[in-house]
């Protein structure tokens, strides 16, 4: 019976170890692989308030310029192919048209040019004498009283010349220079509600974007021929 026992005993601790033995040495299930990583992006929260807010913006935007004769959309010269790209899709024919909008980024601030060379030094040497600065003689015989970024910054010089020497810059000018495209304006006639919502939408796909109401421009009459012409054309 004792020996029944310790066979027993003895197929049971074989059975675990073989059991356990097996169990360790038997490879791994691999773990499942991701399914192009690459495209996994992380989607970006809008918080609630803020979008609640420019719902509301885009409602004002809306009724403000709903019955305007006629709207502007401008965005940024590097937008504006894709902007017309977009006006194209509408299918809108001539109620839509567009043009550039530049700025100046200089300013010169000038007398005209004297009679002669002679003329031009006298009167450099005038100024100077008042306490002018920046002046020199041009080569059109012009004088020059500085160059400046900004339009407000020509007046206030002008203001102070005037100040100085009232007679010898009576007709000083202010003359914008180097032009350059700040924006291309989109134009679109007698807009409908429904169209003014559609650009209010639009303008979210070109940032720096904007949208308000203008003066319609003028349209060119296009020449028609009368009978009469046509047939002094034809005796011709």
């Amino acid at each position: 019976m004792a020996r029944l026992i310790f066979f027993l005993l003895l197929i049971a601790n074989v059975a675990l170890g073989a059991h356990i033995y097996f169990s360790e040495t038997r490879p791994k299930a691999e773990a499942p692989r991701e399914v192009n990583p690459g495209a996994l992006k992380i989607v970006s929260v809008t918080d609630a308030a803020k979008a609640q807010q420019d719902a509301l913006a885009a409602k004002k935007l809306v009724a403000s310029l709903s019955g305007s004769a006629c709207v502007d959309f401008a965005v940024k010269p590097a937008d504006a192919a894709r902007a017309q790209a977009s006006f194209a899709a509408m299918n809108l024919g001539n109620r839509v048209s567009s043009r550039g909008a530049e700025e100046f980024s200089r300013f010169a601030v000038t007398l005209p040019p004297q009679k002669d060379k002679r003329a031009a030094d006298t009167l450099v040497a005038s100024l100077k004498k008042a306490g002018v600065r920046d002046v020199s003689a041009l080569g059109d015989n012009a004088v020059s009283l500085g160059l400046f970024s900004s339009e407000e910054a020509a007046q206030k010089v002008v203001a102070d010349l005037r100040a100085k020497a009232q007679i010898l810059v009576k007709d000083v000018q202010i003359t914008p220079r180097n032009p350059q495209l700040k924006e291309t304006l989109f134009t679109l006639r007698e807009p409908d509600t429904n169209m003014v919502a559609r650009l209010t939408l639009m303008q979210r796909e070109f940032e720096s974007s904007s949208l308000r109401a203008v003066p319609c421009p003028a349209v060119v009459p296009v020449a028609t021929v009368t009978t009469s012409d046509t047939a002094a054309s034809t005796k011709k």
